[in-house]
């Protein structure tokens, strides 16, 4: 398997994720809010934004030689935190949205992969680049991994938690006391 092959299998594992938002935006239809977050438009709008690094990352090759197991096992993450990702989005199901705001019908899940940690989209999304990084011996991402993803997902995490715990109250708060943010098995 040559460079390009493991780019191509890198760029496939993240549309796992593109389409699975598209499908379900499509499923969800239009619903009355219950709940709007206050967040900035920014924070509102990280699904998108957080890819903006991988796709300079493709376009822009910056790379650095990396042993080929290297590079296949970054492959294999890409694709295993894409799929990760794309159970957490499923799961959600109509619950699911790009902006922080809470639906009618909406509902707390703690099944699937909420029964590992809180926010399985945002490790899928975290594992998924550094993942890439590897598979595509990227400095550029390694770069924007660490100064923009990583800072991004915590802010949001943080906004994110604060309009469920809003929603949801006291449910939500035995979740938190239960299950760990992003780190399985870290309690």
């Amino acid at each position: 398997m040559d460079d390009r092959a493991l780019r191509i299998g890198v760029l496939l594992a993240a549309h796992v994720i593109f389409l699975s938002a598209a499908a379900l935006r499509i499923i969800r239809g239009q619903r009355r809010h219950l709940l709007r977050s206050r967040a900035a438009w920014w924070l509102q709008y990280y699904p998108p934004l957080v890819w903006l690094p991988f796709v300079v990352a493709y376009v822009v090759p910056l790379t650095i030689e990396l042993a080929y197991g290297l590079q296949l096992a970054g492959v294999v993450l890409a694709v295993g935190s894409a799929l990760f990702a794309a159970w957490a989005m499923w799961s959600l199901g109509r619950s699911y949205g790009i902006r922080m705001d809470l639906f009618e019908g909406h509902r707390l899940v703690t099944e699937g992969p909420y029964r590992v940690v809180r926010h399985p989209m945002y490790l899928g999304i975290l594992s998924f680049h550094i993942g890439a990084t590897f598979a595509m011996q990227s400095l550029l991402l390694l770069a924007a991994t660490a100064l923009y993803v990583v800072p991004f997902t915590a802010v949001r995490i943080v906004a994110e938690e604060r309009v469920l715990l809003q929603g949801f109250g006291e449910a939500y708060g035995a979740f938190v006391r239960r299950v760990p943010t992003l780190v399985p098995f870290a309690r």
